[in-house]
């Protein structure tokens, strides 16, 4: 019987755990920078990991790096004129 091995990839260098202490940090400042973040994890739990690690970790926790679009807000005469139309 031949079955499929799993696991083959590179091992994770944080924890699931360290995982969600990185998605709370980021939360709790919302203009952290993912560098700053990382420097944030060092001191906290003495293990060095990379910018673009906590880039993927906030990727994975649903944080983007997005800034929300501005809307010009609509005058009194732009309403009438859409109405109109």
């Amino acid at each position: 019987m031949c079955s499929r091995r799993h696991g083959g990839g590179r091992v994770r260098s944080t924890t699931p755990a360290e995982d969600r202490y990185i998605v709370l940090s980021a939360k709790r400042n919302r203009r952290t920078k993912a560098q700053q973040v990382a420097n944030q994890f060092l001191a906290a739990s003495e293990k060095q990991i990379s910018r673009k690690t906590v880039a993927r970790r906030l990727r994975g926790g649903g944080l983007y790096a997005r800034r929300p679009v501005v809307c010009v807000p609509l005058t009194r005469q732009h309403r009438t004129a859409r109405l109109q139309w």
